[in-house]
């Protein structure tokens, strides 16, 4: 199962530029693209929109009504997305595919941005089950709350599994889900855009050697 933003796709020039230009809608503060990662990152904030919330916060205004911050933040996106790009190959998934394992997407994404990342990537024939932020019923029940990873393991079925992400919140999701259902539910820290220490079964820094744990831990599915 994986992350998307950090994981398969980069979104420093997109999502973080959004969180930005937000910020300075609502304040007229332009921070660091560096500061508000260190930010999000420290603090272990995994949605955007609430990373936007706090951060106006932190500068001593008051946050608009979310709605309306969320409307704001999704224009900006919009203006930026076409920076991403893949930090994952189609053809990782594509071998992850040929030999028989089973995919999954847990993301705070909305799904109008996931869909219009994996129509331009071309990613949706690789996963079996999605769940993404118009799946999460409450905000409290978004990353890290184990909420998300439960129903992408039950969609497919799974008895256990390795989850990819990048960032603390995926490190907790995955430690409370494992607490909470007993399952066996690994994390894997992809570090390639926050290379920080986190508390993780296995950390790989390439899609090679990302393929090489899934191969040893998760094994293909049977038959």
């Amino acid at each position: 199962m994986f992350d998307v933003d950090g994981v398969i796709i980069d979104v420093r020039d997109s999502y973080h530029r959004a969180v930005q230009e937000t910020l300075k809608h609502y304040t007229g503060a332009l921070l660091p693209l560096e500061r508000i990662r260190e930010f999000k990152f420290s603090r272990g904030i995994n949605n955007d929109w609430d990373l936007t919330v706090a951060l106006i916060r932190e500068l001593g205004y008051e946050p608009p009504p979310y709605d309306e911050l969320v409307e704001v933040f999704e224009a900006y996106y919009d203006e930026f997305k076409e920076h991403e790009k893949l930090l994952l190959p189609r053809e990782l998934f594509e071998t992850l595919k040929e030999e028989g394992f089973t995919l999954g997407v847990v993301t705070g994404r909305p799904l109008r941005d996931l869909s219009y990342a994996f129509d331009r990537f071309k990613l949706w024939e690789f996963f079996d089950a999605v769940v993404c932020e118009d799946d999460v019923p409450a905000p409290e029940l978004r990353k890290p709350h184990p909420f998300p990873l439960h129903a992408c393991v039950e969609a497919l079925g799974a008895e256990g599994g390795v989850y990819v992400g990048d960032q603390r919140a995926d490190a907790e999701m995955v430690l409370s889900y494992r607490k909470l259902y007993g399952k066996d539910v690994k994390f894997l820290h992809y570090a390639v855009v926050l290379p920080e220490e986190l508390p993780a079964h296995f950390r790989a820094a390439s899609p090679e050697e990302l393929l090489r744990i899934a191969r040893l831990e998760a094994g293909p599915a049977p038959g």
